[in-house]
């Protein structure tokens, strides 16, 4: 099963930023053989309903930080459908085929500190045993309330590359492909001035300093 070419963004709104709205044209542009999907957080309810049990759709309810529900999205929405996720404030400089073969059924790319996976970009086939171990990781993570105020180990890259490794010692043998750090730049974390996201709200940095990750019970 080849991963197929669907692009997926998420934002609390559709309403984005100048900037952002730019780099989507671009990446349509860019990626013309790929369809694009953006959801915003109404979409996103209405996804896990159809495609989950009630628990999955408790789970993403209690979450109280805006990155938290994107990282509990991009999970949920390739482990069923695949494709190719990127945070709304990723860029593409080039043609996301120049890298993605037709042979791939994963890919994931090293963050600069060990262990550690980047997950602002992913590219799977759906139903791939990462994802599902990702989101099993991080269900269990707002049940338990074990990281009341990290995003990064709730539902982040942490949470994300804990599933990763776990995966790969009960079974080396899972398909996947590793494709350098930080997709060999073949996709950018940050868009020049994607700081305009954030004018009107806290960035969850700072946020989870003042504020629970999940909501109050």
């Amino acid at each position: 099963m080849a991963i197929p070419k669907v692009i997926y963004q998420t934002f609390k709104t559709n309403k984005l930023p100048l900037i952002n709205r730019l780099s989507v044209k671009w990446l349509k542009l860019r990626n013309k053989d790929y369809s694009y999907e953006f959801y915003d957080d109404e979409r996103i309810i209405r996804f896990l309903k159809e495609e989950y049990e009630p628990e999955v759709l408790q789970a993403y309810n209690q979450l109280n930080i805006g990155a938290a529900k994107a990282d509990f999205f991009r999970y949920a929405i390739l482990y069923k459908k695949g494709g190719v996720y990127l945070d709304i404030d990723a860029y593409v400089p080039g043609h996301l085929d120049a890298f993605i073969k037709p042979e791939d059924v994963a890919i994931i790319s090293k963050e600069k500190f060990p262990n550690i996976f980047v997950q602002w970009a992913l590219i799977f086939e759906a139903g791939h045993p990462f994802l599902k171990r990702t989101l099993e990781v991080i269900i269990n993570n707002i049940k338990e309330n074990s990281y009341p105020n990290s995003v990064h180990w709730m539902t982040g890259p942490t949470a994300y590359s804990k599933a990763i490794l776990e995966c790969i010692a009960e079974n080396p043998n899972i398909p996947y492909r590793i494709f350098g750090q930080d997709y060999k730049k073949a996709i950018k974390p940050r868009l020049p001035f994607s700081k305009t996201l954030y004018k009107d709200s806290q960035h969850w940095k700072k946020m989870e300093k003042t504020t629970s990750v999940l909501k109050p019970l």
